[in-house]
């Protein structure tokens, strides 16, 4: 059996989308849906409702005043935030591992995916970009396939030294090329079964690859620059480090400044750091 069929199985053992995930997700189509429905669906989850109140007073989202009720709670975040934060939980515990075929340490991996989270939002503040609502999700789920490549990079790791001392391939091309699949691909296939829709599969699958994308370019370029960003500020970095192509397509595209990358990167640690601590 090839290394991309045993990939594929881990994939369909990958545990299911939560199912307080799944009706959030239902209301974020509903136009119609009001802020009691989402309340009563929280509130029976003290550790929930308690991570709603501490999220909607961080400084991620600066309250002018304190928060002390869940419904005013939602009504400040909306119900994508409420979505976000309720798979953010879901997923983080999942992110605080040791990955060692890809060397990283118990809390890298969720703090280089909260980090292309946040940076990849500020991002899309600066630019005053509106047709990216998901790219806080995909940012966070971007290298949710990290988690089912590790033991085969483990078991291969002499080859992807080879690889990296050698040939200097980028890293995800070297996971094709020893895997028959990168961890791009591996975690758009999980979102695919958990059915969160084109935009943010896409957003995971072409991460690495924004130039091959056929839509949702400007959330995929986000993306892309966020991510880069994280491993330029040494934010898990791992066995891989800086190689990875990075394209210089989505800075012309979307316009950013050098100024840009920089403010995105002085006000995304402390946010960064406050959320860990929620999520954990």
């Amino acid at each position: 059996m090839t290394y991309r069929e045993q990939i594929a199985q881990h994939i369909d053992r990958f545990p299911k989308m939560p199912p307080l995930c799944r009706s959030l997700l239902g209301y974020l189509e509903d136009p119609d849906v009001d802020f009691k429905t989402i309340r009563d669906l929280v509130q029976y989850d003290p550790g929930l409702t308690a991570n709603v109140l501490k999220l909607a007073n961080s400084v991620y989202f600066g309250p002018a005043q304190e928060i002390s009720s869940l419904q005013a709670a939602l009504v400040r975040l909306g119900t994508r935030r409420i979505f976000e934060l309720v798979l953010s939980l879901t997923v983080s515990g999942r992110l605080v591992t040791e990955l060692p075929g890809y060397g990283l340490a118990g809390r890298d991996l969720l703090r280089h995916s909260i980090w292309t989270a946040v940076a990849a939002q500020e991002l899309a503040r600066i630019l005053q970009m509106k047709n990216v609502d998901t790219v806080f999700t995909v940012g966070l789920l971007h290298d949710l396939g990290l988690l089912l490549l590790d033991p085969f990079i483990a078991e291969e790791r002499e080859r992807f030294t080879h690889i990296f001392e050698d040939r200097r391939l980028p890293f995800d091309q070297a996971e094709k090329e020893v895997l028959g699949m990168d961890h791009a691909e591996a975690g758009a296939k999980i979102l695919e079964l958990w059915q969160l829709g084109p935009e943010i599969v896409a957003g995971v699958r072409w991460h690495h690859e924004p130039d091959g994308a056929a839509e949702f370019q400007d959330l995929i370029y986000l993306i892309h620059l966020a991510d880069m960003l994280s491993l330029s500020e040494g934010i898990g970095t791992g066995i891989y480090g800086l190689q990875f192509n990075v394209s210089a397509e989505p800075v012309r595209a979307l316009g950013l400044k050098k100024e840009h990358l920089e403010y995105t990167a002085s006000k995304t640690l402390d946010k960064m750091r406050e959320l860990e601590n929620i999520l954990t």
